[in-house]
């Protein structure tokens, strides 16, 4: 907010919307309509922009943290990520330890704490270990929240099986 402000003062009376010049209330409505975004950016979100990063770092998983609502500590006890000898892992579909997590979710006596993203990285390691996938898809009665980050997974990861494993896209070769 302090960084906002200081850049505006630099160019007050100067910043202008569709070619009109902006008072300072418009400017400062802006400024928190920015920040309040930044805000409603939760751990998932954090997590994909991680998985589009080539070799992402623990420096990287604060920057991205920073200004959200999404919490490190929270990642790391869902298992999103953890520290290996210094190196970021990220907790994928096919991370030992996140894939034993989300197991032992499933596994529980309700299943209803999932996460979309729990499902879809369920979803997707059983798919790839050949299990069926379709008493789980009619449990969970796929809801457009998963059907969305099966999207993004896909998107962020490169890995179209998130969007076969939905009933999209498939290919005589699936089959």
């Amino acid at each position: 907010m302090g960084r906002a402000f200081h850049e505006y003062s630099k160019h007050h009376g100067e910043v202008k919307r569709g070619g009109e010049i902006m008072t300072a209330k418009e400017v400062v409505d802006e400024i928190y309509g920015i920040i309040q975004q930044g805000s409603d950016i939760g751990e998932v979100d954090v997590f994909l922009d991680l998985l589009e990063m080539d070799n992402p770092a623990y420096n990287d998983l604060n920057m991205l943290t920073r200004g959200t609502s999404a919490n490190p500590e929270t990642m790391e006890e869902i298992l999103l990520y953890r520290m290996e000898g210094g190196e970021l892992v990220l907790g994928t579909w096919n991370d030992e330890k996140r894939q034993a997590y989300i197991q032992e979710q499933v596994n529980g006596k309700d299943d209803n704490g999932l996460t979309p993203l729990d499902k879809a990285q369920f979803l997707r390691y059983r798919y790839e270990q050949g299990k069926s996938i379709q008493n789980y898809l009619q449990k969970w009665t796929l809801s457009d929240d998963l059907r969305e980050l099966c999207q993004e997974l896909a998107e962020a990861s490169g890995d179209d099986v998130y969007t076969r494993i939905l009933g999209g896209d498939r290919t005589i070769g699936d089959f």
